[in-house]
């Protein structure tokens, strides 16, 4: 995860900017209790030595707690949660994935089976939250579906924005309830319309 470490300050820095001055924008009230728009975004890096995918994904505590709160059918506290690791690592493998995409139609039977995920760990303030895992990844394959939904049971406005990044490729992916899932060719030969290229 030294890469991730490496752009950590970085990326924290461009969120919270961004999301902080949109906030103050929209609402002149207290924009701490509950924030205008639902966004997440996520760092998505493939580790050339290791074949796997390293990502960072950053999201508002308020719809974390609210979100493993309808996991757990109950009400918590993030703070009080002696568990807490094992709740994020069990809520993000079930709404994000990377897997090998097939050259088939989507309509296909034969579908990809979602690899394990490697939780790595988290941070998180008043403000941010930082999730850290990683995905077994594939040295050979360059055809990749990601599929991002979080916090799409909370929010019917909720955008999740992923930068990929795949050796020399970057790609933006952005996810949205009805497009949560997405085809990215990293080879450089094809630009899928769900995706831009940087």
């Amino acid at each position: 995860m030294s890469e991730l470490n490496r752009q950590r300050f970085n990326r924290r820095s461009l969120f919270l900017g961004v999301a902080l001055v949109a906030a103050v924008a929209s609402s002149p009230a207290d924009c701490q209790a509950s924030h205008p728009y639902h966004v997440s975004h996520a760092e998505v890096n493939w580790n050339a030595k290791s074949g796997n995918f390293e990502i960072a994904l950053c999201v508002w505590p308020a719809d974390l707690e609210k979100a493993l709160k309808g996991d757990a059918g109950k009400s918590l506290d993030l703070d009080k949660v002696e568990n807490l690791d094992q709740m994020l690592e069990a809520y993000i493998e079930k709404r994000f994935r990377i897997t090998q995409a097939n050259s088939q139609s989507e309509t296909s039977s034969e579908k990809s089976i979602p690899a394990s995920l490697r939780w790595v760990g988290h941070e998180r303030d008043l403000k941010k939250a930082w999730l850290y895992f990683e995905i077994p990844g594939n040295k050979t394959n360059r055809q990749w579906k990601i599929e991002n939904r979080i916090f799409f049971e909370l929010n019917e406005d909720q955008l999740n924005h992923i930068d990929f990044k795949f050796g020399d490729a970057a790609k933006v992916v952005i996810s949205r309830k009805g497009q949560a899932s997405h085809r990215v060719d990293a080879s450089g030969q094809d630009k899928p319309a769900n995706a831009r290229t940087r």
